[in-house]
């Protein structure tokens, strides 16, 4: 029976995770048979609770097993807990293993591309694409990630009460499509891609629920809400990358990404790409470079209202490398080594996907588990960086676990995925996350209204929603600070 829709939009607050009361079995002489989780309701299974707090349960999990059998309605799947079972589940088993059934739902409204493609297609699309995404190019898309901002930020207001997550999605549109696709968005097309999203995630998720495909083809309010944001999003992709965005374009048509994929050719044919193929990568582009990024943005300001001292870090590392006026380059991102421990810290106590999935094509060894063929399996981010036995006070803001490279190069530590799907632009999106909030914070100083900070809502990404601050100058605050030492 299809999940109900109303329940996931309740709020989550953060839980602690319970530490696991046994480590996970591991037989070393048979694969062992993953175990069922209990609680499970007759005709349910686990659905009750995965909606009612899916963070929690999800978090939950990991005291039973690496790996956890769970039922939803008539399926089983398995949940992968262990941060080293899911970097191997991402790299080891990615081919054996390919993306589920929340981006089956996407390649069904948005064709095959790079998100959703597998096996030699996604090589070669992800060798087309690399390109826009190289070293090369960093310097430029810096500029314009500062002047974006710079901009919006600009047009804000002494005492304006500012909706961060609104204000924080239009930013990361407007990065992106003035960054990757050398256009601009009219207002009209902003607002309406903006609309659209929530039913797009919301059609996505519930539809990889159901327990057959066709039920996405009935007449039910969910299914029509997600083929209307489909072509809405659509129309919206289809202004950047034709050149019908409302305003002129810049004068980087040559470097755009569209130009680099009409100038390619699909290998497995010969051909030029399609213009549904140049559709497909732009959706991709929009909608991940978008909503990640600024829930991201929301919940990095948050946490700086309730750490002043954290921001004052912040401030002045940005005084001493990057002055204000400067445009940012490579080289001064790379000397705010205490901005980006707090950005980490934020991404991994925020972790925007709530959860994704994979399917195991054949029979597979996950650790000491035997995976049967066609078994989904499930993993959460963001329950994996809440783990208490990878990080101390998983729930607490401690950017100072990232100092002196403590937390690089961890397999517990996978905001952009690993292997061969790792997201394409991590790079970009840790300097959008830099950029932006040192723009905004070297001109604002955001005050917290009472009753209105940021709370979780989970969909497939775990949403900052509720966020309000009210806007004093910078200058200002500091003058104050100044004439009361």
């Amino acid at each position: 029976m299809p999940l109900p829709t109303q329940t996931l939009l309740a709020e989550t607050q953060k839980r602690i995770v319970s530490p696991r009361t046994t480590p996970p079995s591991a037989p070393t002489t048979h694969a062992a048979v993953p175990p069922l989780a209990p609680g499970a309701l007759p005709g349910l299974g686990h659905a009750a609770a995965l909606l009612r707090d899916p963070l929690g349960f999800l978090g939950s999990l990991a005291r039973h097993g690496g790996v956890v059998r769970i039922r939803l309605g008539p399926r089983t799947v398995c949940v992968v807990t262990d941060a080293r079972l899911v970097h191997t589940l991402l790299v080891a088993l990615a081919h054996d293993c390919p993306r589920g059934a929340v981006q089956d739902t996407l390649k069904t409204a948005f064709g095959d591309g790079l998100l959703m493609s597998e096996g030699q297609a996604h090589r070669d699309r992800r060798r087309i694409i690399q390109p826009a995404f190289g070293a090369d190019r960093m310097a430029g898309y810096l500029s314009v990630m500062h002047q974006v901002t710079e901009e919006r930020a600009g047009r804000w207001r002494p005492g304006q009460v500012l909706d961060v997550a609104k204000e924080m999605n239009h930013l990361a549109l407007e990065i992106v499509t003035r960054s990757l696709f050398g256009a601009r968005l009219s207002e009209d097309a902003t607002l309406a891609f903006h609309r659209a999203l929530p039913d797009l995630v919301k059609g996505q998720i519930v539809q990889s629920l159901y327990p057959h495909p066709a039920f996405a083809r009935l007449p039910l309010p969910v299914n029509r809400r997600f083929d209307a944001a489909v072509r809405v999003l659509n129309r919206v992709v289809d202004q950047a990358v034709n050149g019908r965005a409302g305003t002129a374009r810049t004068e980087r048509r040559g470097g755009t990404l569209p130009a680099l994929l009409r100038a390619a050719t699909d290998p497995a044919t010969g051909r030029p790409l399609t213009e549904a193929d140049v559709r497909s990568e732009a959706i991709t582009m929009f909608g991940a470079g978008t909503e990640t990024v600024s829930t991201t943005l929301t919940w990095l300001l948050d946490e700086l209202l309730r750490h002043p001292e954290v921001e004052a870090r912040v401030l002045a590392e940005l005084d001493e490398h990057l002055p204000a006026g400067t445009t940012p380059t490579p080289e001064a991102l790379a000397r705010l080594t205490y901005t980006r421990s707090v950005t980490q810290e934020v991404v991994r106590l925020h972790a925007p996907n709530a959860f994704l999935m994979r399917t195991a094509q054949v029979p597979v060894n996950l650790g000491p588990y035997r995976i049967p063929a066609g078994t989904e399996l499930l993993y959460s981010l963001t329950a994996l960086h809440r783990d208490p036995v990878r990080y101390d006070e998983p729930l607490s803001f401690r950017p100072e676990r990232w100092q002196d490279g403590g937390g690089l190069g961890r397999p517990s530590f996978l905001p952009f995925g690993a292997g061969k799907h790792k997201c394409i632009g991590e790079a970009f999106a840790w300097a959008e996350l830099t950029v932006a909030a040192a723009a905004i914070l070297r001109r604002w100083r955001p005050v917290a209204v009472p009753g209105a900070r940021a709370r979780e809502v989970v969909w497939t990404t775990v949403q900052a929603h509720g966020l309000r601050v009210r806007l004093a100058p910078r200058a200002d605050a500091l003058t104050a600070a100044h004439g009361t030492a």
